[in-house]
């Protein structure tokens, strides 16, 4: 979609329907009478992001809420449904092509350079879901009620390990001296975050035991 591209090199506060139309090959009026103007635009735009992030995650979380809302579900059950969430966030900073189309256009989204509605629209219809079942399983690890604080803040300290190599993928590019992250590098970010997430968990089934029998 020409529309990405130009938000993710000038922004959206830079981008103009002018600047669309034109990289789209269609004329200005059009940007307004089918997407009402640029905002609209803007929001299509999240709407297509949102759908391929759903596609990379979507099967992981189902997993996930299947667990949690199974009673017969044990600790490790739970534990690896949690992993599945992590992993597959994660594996969104893997350089694809179609990841690439969209670098520029979600790193300027997640440094706030959008507007409001297309941010209510991300957290509605992308993020709330999965905060909501790693809650679930915190809760059913800790033996805390998933509203509790403590839950939603593990359930926030968990998935902002995978978030931040999406975030701040430049970072670990220079630290790692790597050009891109590829399918063997993705996978080492992996084996090493998973790793410490699987501490945790385990840390809090086994304080849950230990609390609570």
């Amino acid at each position: 979609m020409a529309a990405v591209a130009v938000f993710g090199k000038r922004g959206y506060e830079g981008a103009s329907t002018r600047d669309i139309a034109r990289t789209a090959g269609v004329n200005a009026p059009a940007i307004h009478y089918y997407f009402d103007g640029k905002e609209g635009v803007y929001l299509q735009c999240i709407e297509l992001l949102i759908k391929l992030l759903w596609q990379k995650v979507g099967a992981a979380v189902q997993a996930a809420e299947n667990a949690a809302a199974d009673e017969h579900s044990n600790d490790g059950l739970l534990i690896e449904a949690a992993l599945g969430i992590l992993a597959a966030v994660l594996s969104t900073a893997q350089d694809t092509p179609q990841i690439k189309a969209w670098r520029a256009f979600f790193d300027r989204h997640q440094a706030g350079s959008c507007p409001q509605s297309a941010t209510a629209a991300f957290e509605q219809r992308f993020k709330a879901r999965i905060e909501a079942v790693m809650r679930l399983l915190i809760g059913r690890l800790s033996g805390l009620d998933p509203q509790d604080d403590r839950a939603v803040i593990h359930a926030m300290a968990l998935l902002t390990q995978g978030l931040a190599f999406r975030a701040h993928k430049a970072g670990l590019l220079a630290a790692m001296n790597w050009t891109e992250v590829n399918h063997p590098q993705m996978e080492q970010v992996k084996d090493v975050v998973l790793t410490q997430a699987r501490f945790t968990l385990e840390g809090l089934a086994l304080q849950r035991a230990t609390t609570f029998h």
